[in-house]
């Protein structure tokens, strides 16, 4: 969208700050625009672990990426601003002088390799949005500006937009925690007998399914601690669930599991991680669904009795065909059973033979007459 090169009033911005929460723009239109208040302005979104020398920039304007990514490689690690920030309060606008003294920052190395030289820039205007005891996410602009009137101008200006910033940010976390609580897919997954669990950064269960609360009362495959931290029992699948539980920049792919229990038979389980924005992702962590359903088919006594008396078909064919009813492929069942992928192959021909299909989806046909 086309936007003036004029600098932006507050009016301005404070409306591009609800544009963004609500939809209706982005966060980068809403930066493009916060450059325009300061001289050779590079504006950043940006969030930094008190406790660990990890940031992340998720949005940013004027800033090339090669900047960016010195900056997250090394330079955020030295930043004499970031532990000196804790001291500042929320929601006031300030230049980088009230933080870190100009002499003090010019003898850095943060100053001479990266400010200066990768940016151009003299210093910065920024404001805190959110601090938690480890956290803190930030809205800042590097500039090229040593005027300390219009440094300060600038600061009040961000002091002004910090509300409007934190209730941004309080919506989408609100919505997203919403999101992930109802999803639409629950009464569906509830009617097939899926268990559905979501947990948040730190294992906490922050909502199950009727389903998965019968799961947790029969203590497997997953059991609930008193704390309220979901563990699996098998450990590669609790691994699992711990790398997507990370925080942001941990991978995000879907994990598929199947385990086997001694008394509750084999459970397929899913890991999804959920999408949010970035800004809950920061403060609140990630948002990770866990789908848990039996490892067999809704196929009652009396049809594997019919499979068996009929068919001929032994307990591990028995078995085999209640996976392929179920959607389960031949690996998840050679998982679920303990045995090899062409044991599995070798079961699947002889239930073909023996039922007279020569396809899955005709042995299906067959299972659910």
């Amino acid at each position: 969208m086309y936007r003036s090169t004029k600098p932006a009033d507050t009016a301005e911005l404070t409306e591009l700050i609800y544009g963004a929460a609500f939809g209706d723009c982005g966060w980068q239109d809403f930066l493009d625009r916060l450059t325009t208040t300061m001289p050779d302005g590079c504006s950043a979104l940006h969030y930094h672990d008190l406790t660990a020398p990890a940031s992340c920039v998720p949005y940013v304007s004027g800033f090339t990426s090669d900047a960016i990514d010195q900056f997250n490689d090394h330079f955020a690690a030295i930043n004499p601003w970031i532990p000196k920030s804790v001291l500042v309060p929320v929601g006031r606008g300030l230049s980088g002088e009230h933080i870190v003294s100009r002499s003090e920052l010019m003898k850095s190395e943060f100053y001479n390799d990266w400010l200066k030289r990768q940016t151009g820039s003299e210093t910065t205007v920024g404001v805190t949005i959110v601090r938690s005891p480890t956290r803190t996410l930030l809205v800042s602009t590097c500039t090229s500006s040593t005027n300390a009137e219009l440094n300060q101008q600038a600061a009040d200006q961000y002091t002004l937009l910090a509300p409007h910033l934190k209730r941004a940010f309080d919506f989408l976390r609100r919505r997203d925690l919403m999101m992930a609580e109802q999803h639409e897919g629950r009464t569906l997954l509830d009617t097939i007998g899926v268990g559905v669990i979501y947990v948040g950064g730190n294992l906490r269960i922050r909502s199950m399914n009727h389903n998965a609360e019968r799961m947790a009362a029969n203590g497997s495959p997953f059991r609930v601690a008193v704390n309220g931290r979901l563990f699996m029992d098998e450990p590669e699948t609790n691994a699992a669930l711990e790398l997507l539980a990370s925080p942001v920049g941990a991978p995000a792919q879907p994990q598929l599991r199947v385990v086997r229990t001694a008394e509750h038979g084999a459970f397929r389980i899913t890991l999804v991680r959920r999408s949010a924005s970035i800004f809950t992702e920061l403060l609140d962590g990630p948002t990770v669904a866990v789908l848990v359903e039996p490892a067999t088919s809704l196929l009652g006594d009396l049809r594997h009795d019919h499979l068996k008396d009929n068919y001929g078909l032994t307990p591990a064919e028995i078995r085999i065909a209640c996976g392929i009813a179920a959607g389960l492929t031949l690996k998840e069942m050679s998982q679920a059973n303990g045995v090899s992928y062409e044991t599995i192959r070798t079961q699947l021909k002889s239930i073909y033979a023996k039922t007279r299909v020569n396809s899955q989806a005709a042995l299906v046909k067959l299972l659910m007459r």
